[in-house]
């Protein structure tokens, strides 16, 4: 393997939702058999249970934590770390002479990109891997991971609207020529893989990209961070808020469990066609610009988007709403949810009693 021949830092910034975490997770479960190898994964004790090693980064440098970041974090003060410092964390037991850092978070956004290459080493070469994803499917996935975190609660044009405009640096906005060229402009170059051409072995794809000629025998872990089906993202989309995390959760554990007790399995975007057309019209010419700076034509394009909502890929909320299969399902949803209520009322009373 060329990692120690050729030692480098290697820079993943996602993008959300091309497998990021698969990578991640792989990376830590097999982080000392890379190290055999020359490859260093470092890990931050204060933040070792995220899988990206660098997501602590983005969020010091904008001061801006996603409200799973907080849930998760709660002792984490953001706003009394400096950036500097935890590169200099990351890198405290990196031997750069022998060994290629992996340094890798979905949330750099292509404003992190100058501050980051300020912050990192210059002395040793860097390689920035952007992994994209067509926008249509990236957006349903996306969507539905915000809804399943509970961090909008909210209708996806509304959604739509938030991403198209960029104004919440949270949220990513999928203008992929945008994030190649900051990303380029600052390390000099940056690697684009198409999620949609290596989705069935990203690891690799990775692996091959960041410059490493071969993989020791790695040890798997579990890909799947099941998606709601379109049952649970409409009956989630569906309460009625405010309602606090807690009961969000009872409600989402219902969800789970009345669409494996009804045999649910429906997984149709909810994507309108004013929706695609959105999207074609903000990201069409961003698609063709980072083609054409690859050398790839139209015809080779992995980014095409829908032009038109096949029913069996498409469905609206409305025609769900009031479908028979959906009310029954809701029934069931609302009187698991019922029941859970009412035994964590029963619980609740016992430990008073108790005490």
């Amino acid at each position: 393997m060329n990692a120690v021949d050729r030692p480098r830092l290697v820079l993943h910034v996602g993008a959300p939702k091309t497998a990021s975490t698969y990578i991640q997770r792989r990376l830590r479960a097999n982080a000392e058999r890379l190290r055999r190898h020359g490859i260093y994964v470092p890990v931050l004790r204060e933040v070792a249970e995220m899988s990206g090693n660098a997501k602590l980064l983005p969020v010091v440098i904008s001061r801006c934590p996603s409200l799973t970041f907080q849930r998760a974090f709660a002792k984490v003060d953001v706003h009394a770390l400096e950036p500097a410092t935890i590169v200099a964390e990351l890198l405290r037991d990196w031997r750069p002479d022998s060994e290629s850092v992996i340094l890798s978070a979905e949330n750099l956004r292509p404003i992190h990109a100058q501050r980051l290459r300020e912050l990192l080493p210059g002395s040793v070469p860097t390689v920035v891997v952007l992994f994209v994803r067509r926008q249509d499917r990236w957006l349903d996935s996306y969507f539905n991971q915000m809804i399943k975190t509970n961090e909008i609660h909210e209708q996806i044009d509304l959604f739509l609207d938030r991403i198209l405009s960029g104004d919440d640096e949270r949220l990513c906005r999928p203008d992929w020529f945008t994030y190649y060229q900051a990303w380029r402009n600052a390390f000099g170059d940056c690697k684009v893989v198409f999620y949609d051409e290596v989705a069935s072995d990203v690891f690799r794809a990775f692996f091959t990209v960041a410059g490493f000629d071969q993989m020791p025998q790695f040890i798997e872990v579990d890909r799947a961070q099941v998606s709601l089906d379109v049952y649970e993202l409409a009956y989630l989309l569906d309460l009625r808020a405010p309602f606090d995390y807690a009961n969000f959760l009872r409600h989402k554990s219902a969800s789970e469990k009345a669409s494996r007790r009804l045999g649910v399995h429906d997984n149709r975007s909810i994507l309108s066609a004013a929706n695609l057309a959105r999207l074609r019209e903000a990201f069409a010419e961003s698609n063709e610009r980072l083609l054409s700076e690859l050398g790839r034509t139209a015809e080779q394009s992995p980014l095409q988007l829908d032009k038109a909502r096949n029913p069996a890929s498409y469905i609206s909320l409305t025609e769900l709403y009031a479908s028979r299969r959906y009310r029954d399902y809701r029934k069931s949803a609302d009187a698991i949810y019922a029941r859970g209520k009412r035994r964590d009322r029963l619980k609740s009373l016992f430990t008073r009693s108790g005490q």
